[in-house]
């Protein structure tokens, strides 16, 4: 499989894991706890095969910062949470941050 696109599988599944960390209410909410357990176990079983192809610093900067996004975004949507100037400049200078490292790896 495309290391891309097993890198994008493990950076939703790390969503999907933090969603329902925030829905576990503290842990107390036992079905979303599996959620977490399923979501990061397969997040960073992805991620170890992305490994055998890619970068460390590649892959760990793109599926750290896809997620902080991303979760940013789903925060948004489910839980209204608000975006202010300094959010999005910060997940701005997020993804000008991976594109420069992804620059530097080529």
């Amino acid at each position: 499989m495309n290391p891309y696109v097993l890198l994008g599988c493990s950076i939703l599944f790390e969503v999907f894991a933090d969603t329902c960390m925030k829905l576990s209410n503290g842990f107390k909410q036992k079905v979303y706890v599996i959620g977490v357990v399923i979501g990061y176990v397969i997040s960073f079983v992805a991620l170890s095969k992305v490994l055998l192809s890619l970068s460390l610093g590649m892959s760990y900067a793109i599926w750290t910062s896809a997620a902080v996004a991303l979760t940013a975004v789903v925060s948004r949507v489910i839980w209204k949470e608000r975006f202010n100037t300094k959010k999005i400049a910060g997940i701005v200078l997020i993804i000008v941050g991976v594109a420069c490292l992804r620059m530097g790896a080529i």
